[in-house]
C-alpha cells in the first residue's frame, strides 16, 4: 500500500493542479487545522464573551448607581418627612397643653366665682335663717309656747362614737325648720275676717244675761263667709253639736285643738288632713246664736286658752318657709 495521497485541485477554467502528501504530513496538516480551528473559534467565545460579560457589568454598575441615587433620595424625602411631621406633632402638642392650661385657668376662675357666690349665698341665708329664727323665737314667748324638741330614739342602736361635723347654716336650717313644723301646727292668725263681738273670758250671757264664762271669741261676718283652719291638723269631729251648731273640731298635735261652731255649712268631714289656710266651712247662725258669728276656741289639754293673742301672730307660714331649703 502507498504512503503517499495524490491531491488533485480543479480551477474555474479547467485547469488542474496536483501535489502529492505523505499520509505523516497529512495527518499533520490535519490535526493542526483542526487545533487552528478550535483555537480561533475559542478565541472567538473568549472575545464575545468577554465583551458581554463587560456590557453586562457595566449595564449593572449603572442600575447600582441609579438605585443607589433613587435611595439616596428616598432618604433625603423620608428625613423631610419625618422633620416635617415631628414639627407638627410638637406643634400640635403645645397648642393643645397650651389649651389645657387655658382651660385649667378658666376652669379655676369659674370654680372660685362660684365659691364666692356659694360664699355670698351662704352668708345670705344664714342671716336670713338667723333673722327668721329670732323672729319665730320672739312670738313664741309672746304668746307663751315653749318650743319643744322632738326626742331622738335611741332604742336598738349602738356603735362607735364618732362626733357630727354641721356649719352654722345646717344648724340654724334644722333649728328654723323645727320652728317652722312647730308653728304649723300651732293655730296662728284668724279663720275669718271680721271684728270680736265677744271676748275669752267672763261675759254677760246674750241670752239668758246671766254671768257666764266664754271659752272662745266669737267674729261678726256675713252668712256663707269662708272659715279656714289656723294650723295643720286632723278633723278629729265635725256634727251638729246642741248649743254649738254646726260644730268642727280639729286636733293639730302636741295638746292643741281649735273648735269651729254655728256654721251654716261643712266643707270637710271627720278623718281629712287639713293644711293651714284650708277653707274648712261657712259661717252660719246654727245652735244657741243670737246672729250669724263665728264662735272660735283654741284648747290646749282640753283646756281652752284664750285665742286672741295666737290671732295678733300673723301667718308666718308662707313668709318663713320660702327661706327654709
Amino acid at each position: 500500500m502507498s504512503k503517499r495521497f495524490h491531491i488533485i485541485i480543479t480551477g474555474e477554467n479547467g485547469k488542474s493542479s496536483s501535489f502529492q502528501l505523505s499520509r505523516r504530513k497529512l495527518v499533520l496538516t490535519s490535526l493542526l487545522s483542526v487545533v487552528s480551528v478550535i483555537v480561533i473559534t475559542g478565541g472567538v467565545l473568549v472575545s464575545g464573551g468577554t465583551f458581554f460579560m463587560g456590557e453586562k457589568i457595566k449595564l449593572l454598575e449603572s442600575e447600582l448607581n441609579r438605585t443607589a441615587e433613587e435611595y439616596a433620595v428616598y432618604l433625603g424625602e423620608l428625613e423631610q418627612l419625618k422633620n416635617s411631621k415631628y414639627y407638627q406633632i410638637e406643634s400640635l402638642k403645645k397648642d393643645y397643653e397650651y389649651q389645657l392650661d387655658s382651660q385649667k385657668v378658666r376652669y379655676d376662675l369659674e370654680n372660685t366665682s362660684l365659691q364666692l357666690e356659694n360664699v355670698k349665698l351662704m352668708n345670705s341665708a344664714i342671716a336670713d335663717l338667723n333673722s327668721r329664727s329670732e323672729i319665730i323665737e320672739e312670738v313664741m314667748s309672746q304668746i307663751g309656747v315653749e318650743i319643744i324638741k322632738p326626742a331622738e330614739e335611741t332604742d336598738s342602736s349602738g356603735g362607735p362614737f364618732v362626733p357630727a361635723e354641721s356649719t352654722p347654716y345646717e344648724e340654724l336650717a334644722k333649728k328654723v325648720d323645727e320652728y317652722l313644723r312647730t308653728i304649723n301646727h300651732l293655730p296662728l292668725g284668724r279663720p275669718i275676717e271680721g271684728s270680736i263681738s265677744s271676748k275669752f273670758g267672763n261675759r254677760i250671757d246674750p241670752i239668758n244675761k246671766k254671768k257666764a264664762f266664754h271659752e272662745g271669741i266669737d267674729i261678726r261676718g256675713r252668712r256663707g263667709d269662708k272659715i279656714r283652719a289656723t294650723a295643720a291638723g286632723v278633723v278629729v269631729k265635725r256634727f251638729k253639736n246642741g248649743g254649738f251648731g254646726k260644730y268642727i273640731e280639729i286636733d293639730h298635735g302636741n295638746g292643741y285643738r281649735t273648735v269651729f261652731a254655728h256654721l251654716d255649712a261643712y266643707l270637710v268631714k271627720k278623718g281629712d288632713s287639713i293644711e293651714r289656710g284650708q277653707v274648712i266651712g261657712l259661717m252660719g247662725n246654727s245652735g244657741r246664736s243670737t246672729g250669724t258669728h263665728l264662735h272660735y276656741e283654741i284648747r290646749l289639754n282640753k283646756k281652752p286658752i284664750n285665742p286672741l293673742k295666737f290671732m295678733k301672730v300673723a301667718d308666718l307660714s308662707h313668709t318663713l318657709a320660702d327661706s327654709v331649703p
